[in-house]
């Protein structure tokens, strides 16, 4: 099983070394950056700024911001680069804390691999927590897997745990994987066995998975038949493939007899 949805490669901002584009005249269109690329290159009559040459770092932070509010990807990674090269890395911690705050992904990951370079892994902590409690599940993640770096098991754990007895389904997941992960799937199986019995379907399933980790594909398969009762997308086709997979083709082949198929009912 894997500890994020991304089957264990987490997502990382693009490289931004290997960038190649140069300096955006600040308009942010599509393709003015390629025109303006090559060294030596007049446009206009002037050479494109060259802020590596000139030393006008305001005007090329001016012009990488503009471009990139204007939706120039390729300009955000560029102006992160250049505050850290001229040593203003609070500054692109702000910036990329900014467009995470919008939904973006690889800024989320970026901001908080600088604020641990900076010693400041609380404040990420701290700041992931928040974002997660609102209902970001890439904030919930990239805090277990943060937790996680930091030898913090126990706590991103408990943490986890409590968050899906409030029904946050991405926690509990989450919370199974991390559980597994760390040598603990006995005491998860136990746990989800009584969220079961409240009433949480979801945690049926990863029962079910837990069980077949743990070589008892019996059980299993009668986890997944009290999901499929319960209406739980997706569980007939999984209790069809571990049944085949364990070498029982009939009885994989009896809810297709019977008129009954995975995602129909």
């Amino acid at each position: 099983m894997s500890r994020d949805e991304s089957g264990g490669q987490l997502r990382r901002p693009p490289d931004i070394s290997n960038r190649t584009a140069a300096l955006p005249d600040g308009a942010g269109r599509p393709g003015d950056h390629n025109r303006a690329a090559g060294a030596g290159r007049v446009r206009d009559g002037r050479r494109p700024v060259r802020p590596q040459e000139t030393g006008r770092t305001e005007a090329a932070i001016a012009a990488y911001r503009h471009a990139a509010e204007a939706g120039n990807t390729d300009a955000c990674w560029r102006l992160v680069e250049l505050f850290q090269r001229v040593g203003r890395t609070e500054e692109a911690i702000t910036w990329l804390r900014t467009r995470a705050e919008t939904g973006d992904i690889d800024a989320l990951w970026k901001a908080v691999e600088l604020l641990q370079e900076s010693e400041r892994a609380e404040e990420a902590i701290t700041w992931l927590r928040t974002r997660a409690e609102t209902g970001d599940t890439h904030a919930l993640r990239r805090l277990t897997v943060l937790l996680y770096q930091l030898d913090r098991a126990e706590e991103a754990i408990t943490w986890l745990r409590t968050r899906a007895e409030t029904g946050d389904t991405h926690a509990l997941a989450h919370a199974v994987d991390l559980m597994y992960e760390t040598g603990r799937a006995q005491e998860a199986i136990t746990w989800l066995r009584a969220r079961t019995e409240a009433g949480d379907v979801h945690a049926l399933i990863w029962a079910a998975l837990l069980l077949c980790e743990t070589g008892h594909a019996d059980r299993a398969i009668l986890a997944y038949l009290r999901a499929i009762e319960s209406g739980l997308p997706n569980a007939l086709a999984q209790a069809i493939g571990l049944l085949r997979r364990l070498g029982h083709t009939d009885e994989a082949e009896r809810p297709r007899r019977c008129g009954i198929t995975p995602g129909r009912t």
